[in-house]
């Protein structure tokens, strides 16, 4: 974490420029046409209504007015005759009541902190920070400031001579209720350059403002520590907001761009804001931890929100949930220029979520909701994902509806330097997709693979992998689209894994469920599973291994490949046209494959290699005596018929219990045969099933001319069918 800069020197410099200020400043008090002021009043005559607003009319900082009021000030400004913003604030926290109060800005460019070449003037504060904004209902207009260069703040506060106590050397402190920052430029505080502080501090909103970046959009001269922080129980306000012109340019600094922390910060939202990047959008200006940083239990944050969205590109790390609770991060462009397409990526990744962050929701269930979280990650940095979820105790995190790894469209490349999504180090209850209408992700084109779950006891379901949004671009992930090492999670229903370099699902842990999916052209294999205990249930599975050259984690190409593994289930699935076998059973034993459809396949509809289930031979199927087909097998033997065009099994036909000698003997149904050909495989006690066996031929009734839909769940049409 960057640490924070020594305590800037060269006080008595600052004090010693105050006083010259102070003796060639002019002799008569300026007033302009944004000055207030007051006249006495007449005898008899009625007071005069007090002034609710004032213009700071200097750039010194000094407070030698009278600040018991806006009326006192504005009537007694002091012997340089000018109003300071330090003054007017002092004068505001004064006025008692709750009527809304403003501080506008008229400065000539006659003042000395006045720069014709940017347009600006600069406002340089000594030592002592300026006063907190105590009263509330007050409004710092810096864009009333006339004659000012178009397309960013004029009135900018350099905060680098500020130097109290750590924790109080800020530039803006709110500490009441519905005060509004708008368009300043402030740079260089030692901590924070605006601090939204306390339970009183609410429907408060800082907008059209620059933090930690020069008055031109550019880097300024020094850091800040934060941007934007808020903390201890502030809640209701809203960094940025709905319009453009709301927008906060937030970048360069020390630590976040904005930090929302602590267990009682609640209900903040940050809204269209661009964070990391210079004016343009293009350029990376970063905030050296992150972009944003929700933490310390802070919860109900608002990231972003349909259609105010924030870009949040650049930083080291975008959006950092560090133990936030019921966070929204929605509708952000994470990772990419504001073109939408040019990566501008995060370096260490798009959105963290750690430490027992709790019940977030990143997306959801709408394309106003979704965020495109693509781009991040480089080559030098430990991390690089999208989307990245650490810690047992990060639980019941949603992930819905985002583009992880494509520009804004959904359909073209911008990948994440490694994967997609990583849940890691026991993150567990946590889901990715959902099978709502627009809640699946597009998690496509990542550089180490789609999603890859490291813990227990997560879901993901409804995504397209390896897939652009339209369904059918092409944009594998470079790895697997699925890899899973830890136990006991579940994948599907209804995800399309397609395209992907090697797997398209990568079994290592325990106890996975995965059903009901479409895994498609992905190149070394559709699934690989490697850990014990896997349930494949109902899925597609169809032109899997077209993937040349070697992979050591599951060399074996094909459709299903069981390797090293035991007690893996195969029922119900649908395992058509494979560039290699359908089903794969690489040594260890138990492994059920069950009433499946399994054909085409350019290798055996299932092998059995190196001793892979006991290497337990196929049944022997007899001559057909009428409808009757009758055979031997091992003892016991579950044995399960399919007919078929060739020696695989497309349609699943029944099953019988051979006897203690092996023999089996079942009445087919003559109208339900599609033949030509029938086969069979044997499982026996211990759960080992077999290849197919050598096919006999049907007898030549004619077939009925529709045949049944194909048993098993067909989730999407094959990509070569779109």
């Amino acid at each position: 974490m960057p640490m924070k800069r020594h305590m800037p020197g060269g006080r008595a410099t600052a004090l010693l420029m105050a006083v010259l200020l102070l003796l060639g400043g002019p002799a008569m008090p300026h007033v302009s046409a944004h000055t207030p002021t007051t006249a006495a009043p007449r005898a008899g005559a009625a007071a005069a209504t007090p002034l609710t607003a004032i213009s700071v009319t200097g750039t010194a900082d000094l407070a030698d007015g009278n600040t018991a009021s806006f009326d006192a000030l504005a009537g007694q400004p002091g012997p340089d005759g000018l109003i300071s913003l330090r003054e007017a604030l002092l004068a505001a926290n004064a006025t008692p009541g709750t009527t809304p109060l403003t501080i506008g800005f008229a400065i000539p460019t006659s003042d000395r902190g006045y720069s014709s070449a940017s347009g600006t003037w600069t406002i340089s504060l000594g030592a002592r920070a300026l006063p907190n904004l105590a009263r509330g209902s007050l409004t710092i207009a810096g864009d009333s400031q006339p004659g000012g260069a178009a397309g960013h703040p004029s009135i900018v506060i350099d905060g680098y001579q500020v130097y109290e106590a750590p924790g109080l050397s800020n530039g803006l402190t709110i500490t009441s209720a519905q005060n509004s920052i708008r368009g300043l430029t402030l740079v260089s505080f030692y901590d924070d350059a605006i601090v939204i502080d306390g339970p009183a501090a609410a429907l408060n909103q800082v907008a059209g403002c620059y933090v930690g970046v020069g008055a031109a959009g550019g880097p300024a001269a020094a850091a800040s520590y934060f941007g934007i922080e808020i903390r201890n129980g502030a809640h209701d306000n809203l960094i940025g907001g709905a319009s453009p012109a709301a927008r906060n340019l937030i970048g360069g600094n020390e630590h976040s761009g904005i930090l929302v922390q602590g267990a009682g910060t609640r209900a903040n939202t940050i809204a269209n804001n661009w964070i990391g990047t210079d004016a343009s959008g293009q350029a990376r200006l970063a905030n050296k931890v992150a972009g944003i940083m929700i933490s310390g239990g802070a919860r109900d944050t608002l990231v972003g929100g349909a259609n105010q969205g924030n870009l949040v590109s650049g930083n080291d790390i975008g959006v950092y949930l560090d133990g936030a609770v019921d966070t929204t991060v929605a509708g952000n462009v994470i990772g990419l220029a504001a073109d939408g397409h040019t990566p501008l990526g995060n370096q260490s990744g798009g959105v963290f979520v750690v430490r027992g962050a709790q019940n977030n929701r990143i997306g959801g269930p709408s394309p106003v909701l979704r965020n495109v979280i693509s781009g991040n990650g480089a080559v030098a940095t430990a991390f690089g994902q999208g989307i990245y979820m650490s810690d047992t105790s990060t639980t019941g995190n949603l992930v819905l509806g985002n583009y992880i790894g494509t520009d804004t469209s959904g359909n073209g490349p911008a990948g994440n330097y490694r994967q997609g999504l990583l849940i890691t180090a026991g993150a567990q209850a946590n889901q990715v997709g959902d099978t709502t209408a627009a809640a699946g992700n597009v998690i496509a084109y990542n550089g180490l693979g789609g999603i890859r779950i490291d813990a227990p006891n997560n879901r993901v379901l409804g995504n397209l992998i390896g897939v652009g949004a339209d369904g059918h671009t092409r944009l594998g992930n470079q790895s697997n689209g699925v890899r899973i090492g830890g136990n006991d999670n579940t994948l599907g229903p209804n995800n399309l894994i397609a395209n992907n370099q090697h797997s398209g699902v990568l079994l290592l842990g325990s106890n996975t469920t995965v059903m009901s999916n479409t895994l498609e052209a992905n190149g070394r294999s559709g699934l690989c599973a490697i850990g014990r205990n896997a349930t494949i249930d109902r899925n597609l599975v169809v032109q899997n291994g077209g993937g040349a050259g070697p992979w050591a984690e599951c060399a074996i190409r094909g459709g299903i490949v069981i390797s090293d593994t035991s007690e893996a289930l195969l029922t119900n699935n649908q395992v058509f046209s494979n560039l290699a076998a359908g089903v794969t059973v690489f040594s260890g034993s138990a492994n059920r494959i069950l009433s499946n459809s399994i054909s085409d396949n350019q290798g055996l509809g299932i092998q059995l290699l190196g001793g892979g289930n006991g290497a337990l031979d196929p049944p022997q199927l007899g001559k057909l005596a009428g409808t009757i087909v009758s055979g031997s097998s091992c003892s016991a033997c579950r044995i399960e018929l399919f007919t078929d065009s060739g020696d695989e099994g497309r349609y699943y036909v029944g099953m019988i219990i051979a006897g203690g000698n092996g023999a089996f003997a079942l009445q087919l149904d003559s109208g339900g045969l599609y033949g030509p050909y029938l086969t069979a495989t044997q499982t026996d006690a211990l759960g080992n099933t077999s290849a197919f066996s050598p096919p006999i031929a049907l007898p030549d009734a004619a077939p009925t001319p529709t045949p049944p839909p194909d048993q098993g769940m067909r989730l999407f049409v094959p990509l070569i069918g779109r």
